[in-house]
């Protein structure tokens, strides 16, 4: 039987550019996107399963971002990253509860 399954930094840099794409092609060019590479591979290697997971995603834009636009962002990126990483890595899969938007 043949293992297929991915590294940790491989499936980061992919959950990465697809995240990226659906929200440039969602909310417009302007977004860039960056999830945190630290508590990505954190919230996988050290598997508790009492605890919520987490990440943190860094949302630049080129104009002003409103509240709301960021709770429907936060949203989209909630449905979605649990979407791309069941696809992507079902083995080690822990959904993702909450996102903490940091805008620099």
């Amino acid at each position: 039987m043949i293992d297929n399954s991915i590294s940790l930094a491989e499936s980061y840099v992919l959950i990465n550019k697809i995240l990226n794409t659906l929200i440039r092609r969602k909310f417009g060019k302007h977004y860039f996107i960056r999830l945190n590479s630290l508590l990505f591979i954190a919230n996988r290697t050290n598997m508790n399963y009492f605890q919520t997971c987490s990440e943190k995603i860094t949302l630049k834009s080129l104009k002003p971002v409103s509240l709301s636009e960021m709770m429907i962002i936060k949203e989209f990126l909630i449905l979605n990253i649990n979407s791309a990483l069941f696809c992507i890595d079902y083995s080690s899969y822990k959904e993702v509860v909450d996102i903490d938007i940091i805008i620099p």
